[in-house]
């Protein structure tokens, strides 16, 4: 009989001994919104994987005269972890194929991995620990020039467009918000790129990237989102000689249907379309179409 009761004891010991609790990423930060990457609630030991793939195209120049097109197809590797509630430190690695094609129709490929990028994201203001309404946060990182000079097979160095990165190290720094409303939710940011000297003695000029973005989630599963992403670019130079082309704002409409098949799983199809475009050098932009898929682990 002592033997039966001893054994009951253990067991029930066992079982009150506490063990590491795991939830899905809903659960553990209060809030059912699906999030693209980089706009994500953040939650103590929050692991985060995505990847999102984007082909996209400019032409600058005039057509028959001078018309430089380009091509490229980027996939971006990225990862996200909070090792803090108020704290998500996070990096990018892109890959890419780009070509680049002349007025005189002579032909650049390259391919292989980009410029890196780094951050950290710090929340700097939520009104309640659990589920808050309202977020605000700063980022600071830099881009890092990860990306090897590119060469023809003959051993000649491409041409800067065809470079899959310029070579320099990028400081960043970042403003962000969220608030969410029921099945509303509302982000914007705001980034600044101060660019250094690189490769061939090419410094691309500041730059300051904005969003405002609406989402509306009627259900758990899905989610429609749309947003309206600006772009301003200062005047590049080249061993100080200034180079105004590329350089002004351009605007994007950015609708996108976000839809979760399994728990902790989000993938997002959309397309960015330039509305507004007052950059200098006759560029035209074509449309970006990118498609991502982010895991909570």
């Amino acid at each position: 009989m002592w033997k039966s009761s001893l054994v009951a004891a253990l067991a029930l010991a066992t079982l009150l001994v506490p063990t590491e609790g795991r939830a899905c990423a809903t659960c553990a930060c209060g809030d059912p919104t699906l999030t693209s990457m980089g706009t994500e609630q953040p939650f103590a030991g929050r692991l985060r994987f995505a990847t999102q793939m984007r082909a996209w195209g400019m032409t600058t120049g005039q057509q028959a005269v001078d018309a430089v097109s380009l091509r490229e197809l980027r996939m971006d590797l990225s990862v996200a972890y909070a090792p803090l509630s108020w704290l998500f430190l996070s990096a990018t690695l892109p890959l890419q194929t780009r070509a680049v094609r002349d007025v005189s129709l002579a032909r650049e490929t390259a391919w292989g991995v980009g410029d890196m990028e780094i951050s950290a994201k710090a929340f700097v203001f939520r009104d309640r620990e659990f589920s808050p309404d309202h977020l605000f946060g700063v980022l600071v990182g830099a881009r890092l020039p990860t990306s090897t000079t590119v060469r023809d097979a003959n051993g000649r160095q491409l041409s800067l467009d065809a470079q899959l990165g310029t070579g320099s190290l990028d400081p960043l720094l970042g403003l962000s918000y969220s608030t969410f409303r029921a099945d509303w939710s509302f982000f914007a940011s705001a980034t600044g790129y101060l660019p250094t000297r690189g490769r061939e003695g090419f410094r691309a000029g500041p730059s300051l990237r904005t969003t405002l973005a609406a989402q509306y989630q009627p259900d758990p599963r899905w989610a429609l989102h749309l947003a309206l992403d600006g772009l301003l670019d200062g005047a590049s130079d080249t061993h100080g000689v200034r180079d105004p082309v590329g350089s002004g704002v351009i605007a994007y409409l950015s609708p996108d249907v976000l839809f979760s098949p399994a728990t902790d799983v989000v993938m997002s199809l959309g397309v960015r379309v330039p509305v507004l475009n007052f950059l200098h050098g006759n560029v035209r932009q074509l449309p970006i179409l990118q498609a991502a898929v982010a895991y909570d682990l």
